[in-house]
């Protein structure tokens, strides 16, 4: 296989479990990594590769997936997390401030939480 097609199978995989597990739509998946739909769709297809910056911030959705599944005692109980209001995050839901393009944020939440703090 050739980078590209490499990048394309990744982009692929990613997307596939942020929208079966987390049960994003194309728009919101957009808006997290910093592009539209359209383009959301033609990763999908694997048409194109995401660009280096956008490969990046789909590379954050894998370490989300990996606290997630490895954070709490369930996926289950992970993903319940994102929808919870969380103080740190001035009483929002994890899942609004990741599709508001802010994965950051939330990774930094889950990296507390990995480290044993309560969050």
């Amino acid at each position: 296989m050739t980078r590209a097609q490499l990048e394309m199978e990744f982009a692929g995989a990613a997307l596939g479990w942020v929208e079966r597990e987390l049960e994003l739509t194309d728009p919101e998946i957009g808006k997290a990594l910093g592009v539209d739909r359209k383009t959301i769709h033609r990763w999908r297809k694997r048409e194109s590769a995401p660009a280096p910056e956008q490969r990046r911030r789909m590379e954050k959705l894998t370490q989300l997936k990996w606290f997630l599944e490895n954070g709490f005692r369930t996926l289950e109980l992970g993903k319940r997390w994102l929808h919870q209001p969380v103080p740190a995050l001035k009483g929002r839901m994890p899942i609004s401030v990741l599709t508001e393009g802010d994965i950051d944020s939330v990774l930094g939440l889950l990296a507390t939480h990995a480290s044993g703090a309560h969050i």
